[in-house]
């Protein structure tokens, strides 16, 4: 892995050297922050099992901790779940909306050679009645501003 890096580095226009060597004191910083967590993890866990073996017992201890372990893990699942399905929704409402507008070009572009004939029939009072329309409705809507 750390001997493709070189190269990468090359192409990227840095040193080789100083890029593995922050990549090795992250990894050290990482792997020592995720073993002490592991270390603190286990302790509280330690911890809450003997209080709750003080409280309710050495059988049922372990028990509750097992269980708030599969609630926990249950509400994570849950959660990560349903970003995936709103995601999946979202990804398909844009393939959905990028088709139709495939197929909204695709129908213009293939309706010009048949539209252009009469186009030049009626083009020039279309475009003056068109621009008319859209002259009164702009005086409308600074009217209705002031």
């Amino acid at each position: 892995m750390l001997a493709l890096l070189g190269p990468l580095g090359a192409l990227l226009g840095l040193e080789a050297a100083s890029l593995t060597e922050r990549l090795k004191r992250q990894a050290a910083l990482w792997g020592t922050l995720g073993v002490l967590g592991l270390i603190a993890i286990s302790f509280i866990l330690v911890a809450i099992n003997n209080a709750l073996t003080l409280a309710l017992g050495p059988i049922v201890a372990p028990l509750v901790i097992a269980g708030a372990a599969l609630l926990v893990g249950l509400v994570v699942y849950a959660v990560f779940h349903f970003r995936a399905t709103v995601e999946a929704h979202n990804d398909a409402e844009k393939k959905h909306r990028a088709e139709m507008t495939a197929l909204i070009t695709t129908a213009a572009i293939t309706a010009v050679p048949l539209i252009l004939p009469m186009l030049k029939r009626v083009g020039v009072p279309a475009g003056g009645a068109a621009a008319a329309i859209y002259s009164l409705l702009q005086s409308k809507a600074l009217r209705d501003r002031h």
